[in-house]
């Protein structure tokens, strides 16, 4: 046991997580910047988790691509790319590259680092995201890319304090967070990442970091050692419960006081409908996304009873009032997912919320499943996406209402006699 504050404890086990690698960040993160290029330097494999995950044919010619490792590759000391680069600044005129590493060349022991200044120019610098699924979950590698990108955030002077919402959000969202905090009288330096590569924010001393995704404690801690900027310590603004402390913390850190109660009881009643369905209702949460934490901590305070969350990677300080509003709720960093197996067939939840590689075999034992994976596309950020977090979880409980009852009549009806 880690003993995080006298009322939570993380109980750490040892497996590994069934979650996509980092190569996945790239479905929302090339949408984002939108002068970008993502080049992956993978396998065959890589190529085929892209195209079907995201859903894209290569004729669509979208701004990331793959450059294939073949088995005449394997004896070569290291990649040749200066013909692919040339093709990619011909066909989409990116003002920036990101190489991202994948399994395979890092057990080769490419040296990306080396050869990312090697393809690098002035006009389009080449940034090396590390990015392989040996290593990282698909939501920490968008950590990765930041931090590739801070060397080229302006130095803001002393004195200039302003805030910056660090995570990858819509244009859409990204406006709503900059109005908000506008309307409370903050002043906005930016977001980490732009929607473009040349209006990255200025971060200095007086920089407030406010992150907005929780899965980005790495960036965060190298601005505050490397810039000096305050990084924001609150609740994620998830939910109700969430916006309210995340927004009246912030208003804080710039010597404004807000009280965001009546707004935040407002959101609550908003989704009393939803509330009211989850509304002691057992939910399990299996380790995928890294937002684990504070969609537990959104639950709990709906009225669920959480029997577990659990979570690849929990950072102390980053998540630590995360933590401390999961008071009485059995936490878990790296689960032993044979252990998570026989908890659920104990408890018997009335939803798990868990990855696409465990969502199947647990609906055909019979179980409510969500996808994890849902909550890291869909616009769920403040007093906007309330609505939308809410009706993330009620709509398998729903859909499931609506089917008839789970036996062999009715699921095993009319398949081949071999099947039965």
């Amino acid at each position: 046991m880690m003993p995080v504050s006298s009322d939570c404890q993380i109980l750490k086990e040892d497996n590994v997580t069934h979650s996509f690698c980092g190569l996945a960040c790239v479905g929302w993160l090339y949408q984002k910047i939108k002068d970008s290029f993502f080049l992956i330097l993978g396998t065959h494999t890589c190529a085929h988790f892209l195209q079907n995950a995201l859903g894209m044919m290569i004729f669509a010619k979208p701004r990331f691509g793959i450059a294939l490792i073949e088995e005449a590759d394997l004896s070569r000391a290291e990649p040749q790319l200066e013909a692919v680069i040339e093709e990619i600044k011909r066909d989409h005129n990116p003002s920036v590259i990101f190489l991202l590493s994948s399994c395979t060349p890092e057990v080769m022991k490419v040296d990306f680092k080396g050869l990312a200044h090697h393809l690098s120019t002035d006009k389009t610098p080449v940034l090396f995201v590390p990015a392989s699924g040996l290593v990282f979950n698909f939501t920490q590698a968008e950590d990765s890319v930041l931090q590739a990108l801070v060397p080229f955030c302006p130095e803001a002077p002393a004195g200039e304090k302003k805030v910056v919402f660090v995570g990858s959000v819509n244009d859409i969202t990204a406006d709503d967070l900059r109005t908000e905090a506008e309307q409370l009288g903050i002043p906005v330096a930016g977001f980490l990442p732009e929607s473009r590569f040349d209006k990255l924010p200025a971060i200095g001393p007086d920089t407030v970091l406010a992150p907005i995704q929780p899965y980005l404690s790495r960036v965060c801690s190298r601005l505050s050692r490397e810039r000096g900027a305050k990084v924001l310590t609150s609740l994620f603004p998830f939910g109700p419960d969430g916006t309210k402390t995340f927004w009246e913390d912030l208003a804080a850190m710039f010597d404004i006081e807000v009280d965001l109660s009546d707004r935040a009881e407002a959101a609550w009643q908003k989704i009393k409908p939803q509330t009211d369905l989850l509304k002691g209702k057992k939910i399990f949460l299996t380790a995928d996304t890294m937002m684990e934490l504070p969609l537990a901590r959104f639950l709990k305070n709906a009225g669920a009873e959480v029997v577990e969350c659990s979570s690849a990677y929990i950072n102390k300080k980053f998540h630590a009032r995360e933590l401390e509003a999961l008071e009485g709720v059995k936490v878990v960093e790296q689960p032993n997912f044979h252990r998570q197996l026989e908890e659920i067939r104990r408890t018997r939840p009335d939803m798990i919320v868990t990855s696409l590689m465990t969502a199947n075999p647990f609906v055909g034992n019979g179980f409510v499943v969500k996808w994890s994976m849902e909550f890291t596309l869909m616009s769920i950020h403040s007093w906007s996406g309330v609505f939308t977090l809410a009706n993330l979880f009620v709509a398998p409980l729903l859909r499931r209402e609506s089917l008839p009852e789970f036996d062999d009549s009715v699921w095993l009806e009319g398949v081949m006699p071999s099947a039965q």
